[in-house]
């Protein structure tokens, strides 16, 4: 494919995006940043490094999504097969492939699904956000996740399907679009979705707790999932993998609980094998520069924690756990990052945003929505 063919796809794509998402003339200005920027990013990638070398940049997972789009799906899917559709990313490949199909580039094709994804994720939880404060407020959201969740838009990668997915469980009100992407999230990511289950049914435990246990609660939620995440770890390669059912990590090992909590300062690449990180310490210090909210969200999301909130105990609670138990059953495998936490970012910083706003917005639809995701 020629230079020229790429950017007018990209301009194309992204003028098609701007139309859908425009309501009688207008369109979200967030939204339009983001299209904007997106457009900017995938252009200069594909100037820099070309059709093949961009499959390296920041990630070279991007190849394996393109050989999946472009060699393994035309050799036919069976949707009876879990295993298979782990293995050839359904839920965020096959769209792209629909897209290949009529003529788009294979890797654009993957990063406009990025790109439509994360549109979709911002108006999510922008809508339930309105909710219950005022529209001057929701525009944190975009300003606390969106430039490092704009960056992974323009790449081949999973992550931020993975953040819609995650935030339809949390934040729509339907029961069947719930559980339609829990199975999703459970293809794209097994563990991701098995977090999440139990972080549900730990937050509708803890809430149960009076408000005098409140701080002991956290304390639990803190440290338990660890526990049981470690296990859960044990379990899952016994089940999947048919390997001996023992324990591959302590259960009190005090290095595995500082990896753990690694994750909410954002430096999970201090606490691994050197082996498994591919950049100099430099290099991913100054990404962190670049997009202080790797950091920064989880801090804040961590803050909320000790600021007690009737309303919003069971939903703290529950994404609490759920990431907990995410990160120390990561923490068993070689490839604990910040991408494999990113579709937490989202709903971390939707708590942040509810906990610290102080205009409260009374709509009759609030409460049915707060009994259903809190």
């Amino acid at each position: 494919m020629s230079s020229i063919s790429y950017y007018l796809q990209v301009v194309v794509l992204c003028s098609t995006l701007l139309w859908f998402f425009s309501r009688k003339g207008k369109i979200d200005r967030f939204v339009l940043c983001t299209i904007i920027l997106w457009a900017i990013g995938v252009s200069l990638i594909y100037f820099r490094y070309g059709p093949i070398g961009q499959w390296s940049f920041y990630q070279n997972d991007q190849y394996w999504h393109w050989k999946i789009v472009a060699q393994l799906i035309p050799q036919g899917i069976n949707f009876l097969s879990v295993d298979q559709l782990n293995l050839l990313r359904i839920p965020y490949a096959l769209p792209a492939y629909l897209m290949s199909t009529v003529g788009f580039d294979v890797t654009l094709s993957l990063k406009f699904v990025s790109l439509v994804s994360l549109v979709l994720t911002h108006k999510i939880a922008n809508d339930y956000l309105s909710r219950f404060i005022s529209r001057t407020k929701v525009k944190h959201l975009w300003i606390l996740t969106s430039p490092f969740l704009v960056f992974f838009s323009m790449l081949a990668l999973r992550e931020t399907t993975m953040a819609l997915l995650v935030a339809v469980v949390f934040f729509l009100p339907n029961p069947t679009a719930k559980i339609c992407s829990l199975f999703l999230v459970g293809i794209l990511r097994p563990h991701l979705a098995v977090a999440i289950l139990f972080g549900f049914v730990w937050g509708w435990l803890m809430k149960r707790a009076p408000r005098s246990w409140y701080f002991a609660t956290v304390a639990a939620s803190a440290l338990i999932p660890i526990w049981v995440g470690t296990l859960g770890f044990s379990v899952g390669n016994f089940l999947l993998n048919n390997l001996p059912l023992q324990l591959y990590q302590d259960l009190f090992l005090k290095s595995q609980i500082t990896q753990v909590f690694s994750s909410f300062v954002g430096l999970q690449f201090l606490t691994v094998a050197y082996q498994t990180v591919e950049y100099t310490t430099q290099s991913i210090l100054l990404i962190r520069l670049i997009f202080p909210e790797i950091v920064f969200v989880p801090l804040l999301f961590t803050s909320t924690l000790l600021i007690y909130k009737r309303e919003l105990t069971q939903l703290k609670l529950t994404i609490f756990s759920a990431f907990v138990f995410f990160v120390a059953v990561s923490s068993g495998t070689e490839y604990l990052s910040v991408r494999q936490t990113l579709p937490f970012f989202p709903i971390f910083a939707v708590v942040v945003i509810r906990t610290y706003a102080k205009e409260a917005v009374s709509k009759p639809d609030g409460l049915a929505a707060s009994r259903v995701t809190n």
